[in-house]
């Protein structure tokens, strides 16, 4: 129990150290550069590091230091492949052996994955389990980048390390091409945190890299920064953001709200993720002491890898994000169509370099969806559309809220889409999302039920009605052009009649009430 409560104490002095820099002492080459003194570095093969005034900010980047040296950082690159999938092998860039007694196969995808601060491939057991994860996708060459020489605290000297790390990259990437002739056009990097930013720093130095994937990109020292500080859309052909911690990092939140890609996702408004509360504490009975540390100190922050690992080989459900003015109106149901081209609609995870038609580097794109709290975390999207008839009669309008249950060839489901009393005019259209975990299949007919809040009722014996004459619903788990194909997605009712409170109506499949 004591070590448990360390590990907690543990995890929010980590906090602490992203928020106010550390306390930590640093190395004499640092000391110089917070003084005043030497203001660039230079390392054999690699280059020189300086800090330019574009890594100059007293509020978002207030202390600049130079990069350790890269004995201290000890980049590792550890290449896996399907032939030595559990042992891996070291690759130098100045040791031609290295690459000649490897198991590298140019033929196949070359993947990089990146780990952050505070990480390494010992302690996140997520880049052997990443590895896997795509090993068992496909015949890729897998190399994990182990940095952990240099990204312990202070923050904003891990920070400064990361443009050294980068730069190894590129050594092992020009390295590949060299004794393979491989192609960095066709390499991906997947960075987590300020492993994000290393992606964009290879990018740069590569100019041609082929994708760059950021899992939450660090926000301290890299937010509100210029592009050529951070990861940005200029650094590979495709770049592509899950955003999952974008709270302010004074609210303890350690990813990016600013968009950083050509496509940028943010699930669940990209911040407080379904599950993180109630996992923080159950993480260190489930998943043992150090993640269960690394689970409290940012759940939100890693949910971005349990989202790409989870994408690259369940396939059970797609997880599309759509373009919207915003989450309120995504939650709103009112983003559910991807345009006549498909833009406004991209695959979140491995998938999301489909979009990369759409790239733009000047025009970023952010796209919205929600999921679960659990494994594989994917949810069945609908867009459910309620159309009022507008009766001859004398009528009244009501106020009310509204349940709506799918009844599928597989599973029914039931949505309470409006909990909260709204206004009912006839004649309108109403719109909403309803999510589920369960595969509902084809669905064959929808009931609605709705309860009165009207303050002034129709009389004593006479109850409000709602004039309901259809619904639709829209299945938003695959994209697919404008205008979308309504056959089979509309629900019809007897208009006329009148639907009474608490009362449940049936409407049948019925393509011709959209007429």
């Amino acid at each position: 129990m004591e070590t448990a409560w360390n590990l907690v104490v543990w995890s929010w002095m980590l906090c602490f150290a992203i928020v106010y820099g550390g306390v930590i002492p640093q190395n004499e080459t640092a000391q110089h550069a917070l003084i005043g003194g030497e203001k660039e570095i230079c390392m054999k093969e690699l280059g020189c590091f300086a800090i330019t005034d574009d890594f100059k900010s007293l509020i978002h980047r207030p202390i600049n230091v130079l990069p350790h040296d890269r004995a201290t950082i000890n980049t590792k690159c550890l290449l896996y492949t399907r032939k030595n999938a559990k042992e891996s092998h070291r690759l130098f860039a100045s040791d031609p052996t290295s690459f000649e007694e490897s198991h590298y196969n140019p033929a196949n995808p070359t993947k990089f994955i990146v780990h952050g601060f505070m990480d390494s491939e010992l302690y996140g057991a997520w880049m052997v389990d990443m590895k896997d994860e795509f090993l068992m996708h496909g015949d890729y060459n897998i190399i994990v980048v182990d940095w952990s020489g240099g990204n312990k605290p202070p923050y904003y000297q891990a920070s400064s390390n990361t443009r050294v790390v980068a730069a190894e990259i590129a050594l092992i990437a020009q390295a590949l091409e060299k004794h393979f002739g491989a192609k960095r056009e066709e390499f991906h990097i997947i960075g987590h945190s300020l492993g994000g930013h290393i992606a964009g720093y290879a990018g740069a130095r590569l100019k041609t890299l082929g994708r760059i994937t950021g899992c939450d990109p660090a926000e301290p020292y890299f937010q509100n920064m210029p592009p050529s500080v951070r990861l940005d859309p200029t650094d590979a052909d495709f770049v592509d953001v899950i955003h999952s911690d974008a709270t302010d990092i004074l609210f303890i939140g350690f990813g990016m709200s600013h968009p950083a890609g050509h496509v940028d996702f943010f699930p669940n408004n990209g911040r407080n993720q379904p599950g993180c509360k109630s996992s923080k504490f159950k993480s260190f009975i489930t998943d043992g002491l150090t993640e269960g540390a690394r689970r409290f100190a940012s759940c939100n922050h890693q949910r971005s890898l349990d989202f790409f690992h989870h994408s690259i080989n369940y396939r059970k459900v797609t997880p599309v994000g759509f373009e919207c003015s915003s989450w309120k109106d995504f939650l709103a149901g009112k983003c559910f169509d991807c345009g006549f081209d498909t833009k406004k609609c991209a695959i979140m995870g491995i998938r999301a370099d489909e979009y990369k038609e759409f790239r733009n580097n000047s025009i970023q794109h952010e796209m919205y969806l929600q999921t679960s709290g659990k494994p594989p975390y994917w949810l069945y999207h609908y867009q459910i559309t309620m159309k009022l008839f507008k009766p001859r009669t004398s009528y009244k309008d009501v106020k009310g809220t509204l349940e709506v249950t799918l009844y599928g060839s597989k599973q029914d489901e039931l949505f309470k889409v409006q909990d909260k009393s709204t206004d009912f005019f006839h004649g309108a259209r109403y719109q909403y999302l309803a999510t589920t975990d369960k595969e509902l299949g084809e669905i064959k007919s929808v009931t609605l039920k709705w309860y009165s809040s009207s303050k002034n009722p129709i009389g004593i014996f006479v109850k409000p009605k709602l004039f309901v004459e259809y619904i639709t619903v829209i299945p938003m788990n695959a994209i697919e052009a404008s205008p979308r194909n309504m056959s089979n997605r509309s629900f019809c009712n007897k208009p006329e009649n009148g639907i009474a409170p608490k009362t449940i109506a049936t409407l049948h499949r019925n393509d011709k009430c959209l007429k």
